[in-house]
């Protein structure tokens, strides 16, 4: 099972990474426009490509510390991470950042939340750190999770991972580690690819060949996608921390413009000290 998952997973990331450059659109638009999509489209539209040594970048960057998980959130409320996450209240007026130290040009990092950009702004540690995606910190915060969803947007995978999880935990779990993402990240992924077959089945099953989004203006998610984001989506966003959405990155889902975060630069050299003190 191990090696059908590995098998399966790498060629689905390869299968993306080189067949998808761009990502759907709404009419003309590179999201859904507030309004039911009456409103302008926003002009700042997100980087959407990252070169190899971007994402190498991130992906060699290790962590002090990380966050881990040892309950399931979806069958326990009172789960929560080790350490506790900070500012879970606040969404997305949070920020998590990673500040790096002077001294080993940015190889390690520490994963810092604060309660607004402002907040981090005025914080000594600005100077040597950059806003990773709005949100608290959580488990799919890391730079390794964040080269992943650099490189590509893993909905095929993803998916298939999760039908794997709902026959076999265990083989689910293996089936999103071997997508790249971190065990943590990749047990948050699993518990929500489980809790969605379980809630939403009945209306996924019928709408397997459904196209992501409805046509414009609105580009209205597809009954499947409607209920993930309702029933398993608040837990997601809160645990893991990262989101595509949250890091300013767009995906195969067109999603709303205002859900997107703007101003986010994923640079693996950005306010590095070593990086500063050469200029």
């Amino acid at each position: 099972m191990k090696n059908i998952v590995l098998s399966f997973a790498t060629v689905a990331l390869q299968s993306r990474s080189l067949a998808q450059t761009t990502f759907p659109t709404c009419g003309s638009c590179w999201c859904v426009p507030d309004d039911g999509g009456l409103d302008p489209c926003p002009s700042n539209e997100p980087q959407s490509t990252f070169d190899n040594a971007t994402i190498d970048g991130f992906s060699a960057k290790q962590p002090q510390s990380i966050y881990a998980l040892d309950c399931n959130p979806y069958e326990n409320s009172t789960c929560e991470t080790t350490p506790p996450q900070e500012y879970l209240d606040l969404g997305d007026t949070a920020v998590c950042a990673f500040v790096y130290e002077p001294g080993n040009n940015c190889s390690e990092y520490s994963m810092r939340s604060f309660p607004s950009e402002e907040a981090f702004k005025a914080d000594p540690t600005s100077s040597s750190g950059v806003i990773t995606h709005v949100g608290s910190c959580g488990l799919c915060s890391t730079a390794q999770d964040l080269s992943v969803y650099l490189r590509e947007d893993f909905t095929t995978a993803g998916k298939y991972c999760a039908t794997v999880g709902l026959h076999n935990s265990t083989a689910g779990q293996l089936c999103y580690e071997a997508l790249g993402l971190t065990p943590n990240c990749a047990k948050i992924w699993n518990f929500d690819g489980i809790y969605d077959g379980q809630q939403c089945l009945e209306v996924c099953l019928s709408n397997l060949v459904a196209s992501n989004n409805g046509p414009p203006p609105a580009c209205a998610l597809n009954p499947c996608l409607e209920c993930d984001e309702v029933e398993a989506g608040p837990n997601f966003s809160a645990i893991g921390g990262r989101t595509r959405r949250r890091s300013g990155l767009l995906s195969e889902i067109i999603r709303n413009c205002s859900s997107i975060a703007t101003g986010i630069v994923h640079d693996p050299s950005l306010n590095c000290p070593e990086a500063l003190s050469s200029m």
